[in-house]
């Protein structure tokens, strides 16, 4: 369920930066239009985790999904109606509620900019 990173993948993102910046910010800033060089765009990743839940959901629960924050971001997006800015990255190693209030969101948000510091 990770993200297609396309030409992306496997590379820094100074390096990334340097040669693409209008096209990096646009990934870092969260562009819901933004898509990888030659992988899939927010908008079609989003459509992809969401069919991911439906089919983890069809199944026993409760389950536990493990993966990157890129896509635990992508479904609580899906989850709550609007795409997550972001600022409000998923810190590694967290349990991450799919039914969040809007307190833990903005927790999200408080944990990452601790973590980045």
């Amino acid at each position: 369920m990770e993200t297609d990173a396309g030409d992306w993948t496997d590379r820094s993102f100074a390096d990334v930066q340097a040669e693409a910046p209008e096209r990096f910010a646009a990934f870092a800033n969260a562009d819901p239009d933004f898509a990888f060089p030659g992988g899939e765009s927010f908008v079609q990743q989003e459509l992809r985790v969401a069919a991911a839940l439906d089919d983890v959901e069809a199944g026993a629960l409760p389950a536990l999904v493990v993966c990157h924050g890129m896509v635990i971001r992508a479904a609580l997006s899906v989850r709550i109606g609007r795409w997550l800015p972001y600022g409000q990255r998923v810190p590694n190693g967290a349990l991450v509620p799919l039914e969040p209030s809007e307190a833990e969101l903005a927790e999200l948000g408080r944990s990452s900019a601790t973590q980045a510091s």
